[in-house]
């Protein structure tokens, strides 16, 4: 969708239309955890694939 860089040109912020998971462990973002204000980590989005299934050796 759009591709823009930095101000010293060292990072490119790459926008696109993401289909299905981005993620190694299975979610559409590598984001897909929060901490609560107790510090306990908590999983925020479903998972879309199983990751075995995905990257078999």
């Amino acid at each position: 969708k759009d591709i823009a860089f930095d101000c010293d040109g060292d990072t490119l912020l790459i926008q696109v239309e993401q289909h299905g998971a981005a993620c190694h462990e299975g979610y559409k973002s590598c984001f897909f955890r929060s901490i609560s204000e107790d510090g306990e980590y908590n999983v925020t989005e479903e998972r879309l694939v199983n990751p075995e299934e995905v990257y078999k050796k």
